[in-house]
């Protein structure tokens, strides 16, 4: 009984150390797409656009889009309730079945 369990333990063993020695998955880390790629601009001109771009806001954080600002309402929501209120009165909504 002690045999069969020292055997069947070094099988797993031997199994799960094969298993350390596969190549690794390539998950796409590290992946250049265009590695014949030749800059035309040198490191100071591209720091300097990204300065400026700082500082005109187009650097984005975040979840935002590229591009995107944020949203500023254009109506108030007294605004937007008293329009809603209208729209109800003059059957303007749009139906949607």
């Amino acid at each position: 009984m002690k045999t069969s369990i020292l055997t069947v333990a070094a099988a797993v063993l031997a199994l799960s150390a094969s298993a350390y020695a596969a190549e690794p998955v390539n998950s796409g880390e590290g992946y250049q797409a265009n590695i014949d790629f030749i800059s035309t601009k040198t490191r100071a001109e591209v720091k300097a656009e990204t300065i400026a771009a700082l500082r005109n806001g187009e650097v984005v954080s975040g979840e935002a889009y590229p591009g995107s600002t944020p949203a500023t309402p254009a109506a108030s929501r007294q605004q937007v309730r008293a329009e809603l209120a209208q729209a109800i009165k003059a059957g303007t909504l749009p139906r949607y079945e």
